[in-house]
């Protein structure tokens, strides 16, 4: 359930780019996320953009584009579930983002061409995100969007609650404390 935050200086993105640019990112985070491109994947995919004023947004001190980049200002933010990911897909997803970014200026990737895209990723923690009324899961939502539970990808979430667990067990954590996966780890339920 990847949700992306666009942030952008009002008027520097077009109907049609930020249209390209939401499918862009959304093809890149279901891939990354487990190669997910159905519309049970996409059904969960969000992409929302923000305008920000340009005399709101600030670099180097200065509202101008003095210290900016040849993309321009963009704050991406990529909330995911908790454990979802480890560095090396995280990073992925830093580079993808901001190609996605540059793709859709019509920018060169060369050097300091995205010094002004800034992504950040955010993880919920398990428990901490509900949907149709329900707390949502990790591996719940793995299910939802058509990714078997064995997927390789998938490893990491299970290896990463696994430890999780084993120390929340071993400082006596109640089985209720929040930050558990909400879906049995032993077979996906």
């Amino acid at each position: 359930m990847p949700m992306i935050t666009v942030e952008y200086v009002q008027g520097h993105l077009t109907a049609e780019q930020k249209e390209r640019l939401a499918e862009e990112m959304t093809h890149v985070i279901l891939q990354i996320e487990g190669g997910a491109d159905t519309p049970e994947g996409r059904s969960i995919a969000s992409v929302r953009f923000r305008a920000i004023a340009a005399d709101d947004w600030y670099i180097g001190g200065r509202t101008d584009d003095t210290f900016v980049s040849a993309s321009g200002k963009f704050l991406v933010e990529l909330n995911v579930p908790e454990g979802s990911m480890d560095q090396s897909r995280k990073s992925e997803c830093h580079g993808a983002i901001t190609a996605a970014v540059l793709k859709v200026k019509g920018i060169a990737n060369g050097e300091g061409a995205a010094r002004s895209v800034w992504v950040q990723i955010f993880e919920w923690p398990e428990g901490h995100l509900a949907t149709s009324g329900r707390t949502s899961a990790l591996f719940g939502i793995a299910r939802l969007a058509g990714i078997p539970m064995d997927h390789p990808l998938l490893a990491f979430p299970r290896s990463y609650f696994e430890a999780k667990h084993r120390m929340l067990d071993a400082h006596a954590f109640p089985a209720s404390t929040a930050g558990r996966s909400l879906v049995s780890l032993e077979d996906g339920k």
